[in-house]
């Protein structure tokens, strides 16, 4: 029997609505597998030990790996896992992934702000070659440097001042300072 009703060289709407969802329906019948994306929905948070277990096996996490957001988190992800942020660019690019493009494997459990930390968008700088302390230690010695540098060319009669020369202030009080007669 035919998905579509053709009248008059057109499909109807009934046809074409019904489409996509008959072939969901028909996917046992035609090998197709069942889809499947439901599975993966996070559910409540897990409160006891079996929901804990139950929830590790369905995102295919060891019990030891797995921790939920906390409870009252401003994530809301139920059940989701709380997984370290590895952001694409620093995954190995050696490594043979099943998945390439995105640098992971089949069945991995995606951090929850996946999206965001694509190779093509934001990627925060990991491995850094100085720590944060010695950074502001360089950018403080930088500072007062040049403090020291300026305090020592305005106050010190022995290092010489460089300034712009300028000619002095003329001033309507002084006279007029042209005249519009030739030179003698």
């Amino acid at each position: 029997m035919s998905a579509f009703v053709v009248r008059s060289g057109r499909t109807t709407a009934l046809a074409t609505r019904h489409f996509h969802t008959g072939l969901a329906r028909a996917g046992g019948a035609l090998n197709q597998p069942v889809p499947w994306n439901y599975l993966w929905k996070p559910g409540p948070y897990p409160e006891t030990e079996s929901a804990r277990i139950a929830a590790a096996k369905k995102y295919g996490l060891i019990v030891e790996d797995y921790k939920p957001y906390p409870k009252g988190s401003d994530v809301m992800a139920g059940d989701y896992p709380d997984l370290p942020l590895v952001p694409e660019f620093n995954r190995s690019r050696l490594y043979e992934w099943d998945y390439p493009e995105f640098r992971r494997d089949y069945g991995e459990p995606l951090h929850e702000d996946w999206d965001m930390y694509r190779e093509t968008r934001f990627t925060p700088h990991t491995g850094q070659r100085y720590s944060l302390r010695q950074q502001q230690g360089f950018v403080l010695c930088v500072i007062i440097f040049f403090g020291t540098a300026a305090y020592i060319s305005e106050c010190t009669e022995y290092i010489p001042k460089y300034f712009r020369p300028h000619m002095e202030l003329q001033t309507i009080k002084d006279g007029p300072h042209y005249t519009f007669e030739p030179l003698e």
